[in-house]
This record gives C-alpha cells, sequence and structure tokens, in this order.
C-alpha cells in the first residue's frame, strides 16, 4: 500500500481541482443532475473528475469517495455558516469561502433533511437498485455501469500534465545541482586565492633568507679582512 492510499486528507491542490471543476459544471456540484437522461452524463463528469484528482498529489480514492467528500464539505459549510448566525465570514480558508459564494449562497436555508437526503442521493445514483447486484453479505454494493473509456483528448491531457510535472521535478533537480556546482566553483576559487597569497608568503620567506644569506656573507668577508689586517699589523710591528 503506497503513502498516497494511506492518506485520508485531500490536499489543498486536489481541493482546488474539485471546486475548478465543479465551477465548470455547476448542476452537478449542486446535485441537480437527476433523472434518467441526466445520469449518464452525471457518471462521466464524476469519472473524469475522479481521473482528475487522482493524477494530483494527495490521496487516490475511488470515485464514491469523492462523490461523498463533496457532499460531506458542502454540509460542513453550510452547517458552519449557519452556526454563526448565517455570517460567511465566519469561514477559515478561501477554499471554503468560495464553495459558500459558488454554490450555497442562494441555497443558505436550506434544512439538514434537505442536506441528507442531497448526500444521499449523490451516493446512491452510481449504484444499482436491484438487489440481486449486491454481494453475498448484501452490504456492498456492485457498481451498474463500466468506467468509460477515455478519449483521445484526455488520455493526452493526462500524459501531457504528467510530463510537465516530471518536467518541472527535473528542472527543479537541475537548478539544485547548478547552485551545488556554483558553490563549489566559489569554494575552489577561494582554495586558489589562498593557494596564491601562500605562495607569495613562501616567497617573501625565500627572498628574506636570502637576504639573510648574503648580510651573512658580507659580515665573515668583513671579519676575515680584520683578521688579515691586524696580522699585518702585528707582523710589521717592531719588537
Amino acid at each position: 500500500m503506497t503513502d498516497r492510499s494511506i492518506a485520508s486528507r485531500p490536499s489543498l491542490e486536489q481541493v482546488i481541482a474539485i471546486v475548478d471543476f465543479m465551477e465548470k459544471h455547476p448542476a452537478l456540484a449542486l446535485g441537480q443532475m437527476r433523472g434518467l437522461e441526466k445520469r449518464d452524463e452525471c457518471k462521466k463528469l464524476w469519472f473524469r473528475l475522479t481521473r482528475i484528482v487522482n493524477n494530483l498529489d494527495g490521496p487516490d480514492r475511488p470515485l464514491k469517495s469523492w462523490v461523498k467528500y463533496w457532499a460531506d464539505k458542502k454540509s460542513t459549510i453550510r452547517s458552519k455558516v449557519q452556526s454563526s448566525g448565517g455570517d460567511p465570514n465566519t469561514l477559515s480558508s478561501n477554499i471554503e469561502k468560495k464553495i459558500w459564494d459558488l454554490f450555497l449562497a442562494d441555497d443558505a436555508s436550506k434544512d439538514r433533511g434537505a442536506v441528507k437526503q442531497e448526500t444521499h442521493y449523490a451516493e446512491e445514483s452510481f449504484y444499482n437498485d436491484d438487489s440481486a447486484d449486491r454481494n453475498h453479505t448484501g452490504t456492498e454494493p456492485v457498481l451498474a455501469f463500466e468506467e468509460p473509456a477515455m478519449d483521445i483528448d484526455e488520455r493526452q491531457m493526462i500524459v501531457m500534465e504528467k510530463l510537465v510535472r516530471a518536467m518541472g521535478e527535473q528542472a527543479n533537480a537541475m537548478a539544485q545541482l547548478a547552485h551545488a556546482t556554483h558553490v563549489g566553483s566559489r569554494a575552489m576559487d577561494r582554495l586558489a586565492d589562498a593557494a596564491q597569497i601562500q605562495s607569495r608568503a613562501i616567497e617573501r620567506l625565500a627572498n628574506s633568507f636570502e637576504a639573510i644569506g648574503a648580510s651573512t656573507h658580507d659580515v665573515r668577508n668583513a671579519i676575515v679582512d680584520i683578521d688579515c689586517t691586524m696580522k699585518r699589523f702585528y707582523s710589521t710591528s717592531p719588537t
């Protein structure tokens, strides 16, 4: 089991994607796609949204889980506003405020019974009503339809999204490598400067020793000259 399947809370990126999708399909967002003629379209939209959201960073959930998440999210936001006396400014995030403004502001008076019915319909609309389609335990419903195949544009869009994400990660890695290389280059420059300074110091020290050696030689010659002079002096002096 991967970390994505273990995670329970949707990521911010996933929530934003859901809200953006619902903004383009308000009838789906408000649970208004009822009836036989709208049910198939509703299913296709939910499958499309599930693919989009599961392709982002965050938990990888089945379709039914995202349906329930959206219904619960609206219910939670509606309850928050109602408990604060109808003031949407008490909502804690911009995402919640956007959901309120887009989908709930005109429906603030909906009671809990209607909300519960909407949640129940949102979940049950994807499953058979026939009890024969349930398993032997009678608890887990079976999907009443097959997932529609993705068309070419959708497949290309998903591939492009993955490619863009991979290229972004590669660009970040290259930027980090370039930064590390730059830091290493600066360190090498500082090392070269230090080596050059050390070389000049050694050269000055060598010149100093050379000057000392020359001075020592001059002193020795002077002492030898003095010694020779003293010997000549004593040798020419009368007894």
